[in-house]
């Protein structure tokens, strides 16, 4: 909330546009190769304005989004609340954009774009039994943010609740109100603020 007070949110919804217009179609032309994209690190948006890093990133979600079927406006509204738009200790020193922990709730999925053991230890909070408390906890290290992204969308399409989908539905939903709630109610995050 309070970063949306600083930078004001008519900014944030304006250079998100702006970012997934210009990366689906920029200048009027065809969809772009993002292949020279793929090696985009969270450490080159470091010092960088938030309108510029949407432009940056925008082309990595909307090919994520063909690709996954998971909207681009839904992960990248996450990339720029859990990461403060790729400039977080976390996505600094290991382009993980979205909090991923080495485990997940035990979970393992298909398609994980992690490479199974490049990890990174911090201390962190997490809310237990109704108060935050300090842990030390190990996140998954990525080579770039492109990869970051496809593990989150891996995920959020082949996390498992016992039998069923954590997020059934999400995938192919088009309306992001509908896909922030599949979220939410699958229990992404255990704060309640998220």
């Amino acid at each position: 909330y309070n970063l949306y007070k600083k930078v004001g949110v008519d900014k944030i919804s304006q250079a998100i546009a702006e970012g997934l217009i210009n990366a689906a179609v920029p200048g009027g032309g065809s969809i772009p190769d993002v292949s020279d994209k793929v090696s985009l690190k969270a450490s080159d948006l470091k010092n960088m304005g938030v309108a510029d890093i949407i432009k940056k990133v925008g082309a990595l979600f909307t090919d994520d989004q063909k690709r996954s079927g998971i909207l681009a406006s839904v992960s990248l509204a996450q990339f720029i609340l859990e990461s403060d738009y790729g400039r977080s200790e976390l996505a600094q020193v290991a382009n993980n954009c979205f909090g991923m922990k080495r485990s997940l709730s035990g979970n393992t999925w298909p398609g994980s774009a992690w490479d199974g053991k490049s990890v990174y230890k911090k201390t962190t909070k997490e809310h237990v039994n109704g108060k935050y408390i300090t842990v030390t906890a190990e996140f998954r290290k990525y080579p770039d943010i492109a990869k970051s992204i496809a593990d989150h969308s891996a995920y959020l399409l082949g996390a498992m609740n016992g039998k069923k989908k954590r997020y059934a539905g999400l995938e192919g939903e088009t309306s992001y109100k509908k896909a922030i709630t599949i979220i939410k109610n699958g229990g992404y995050a255990t704060s309640p603020d998220y």
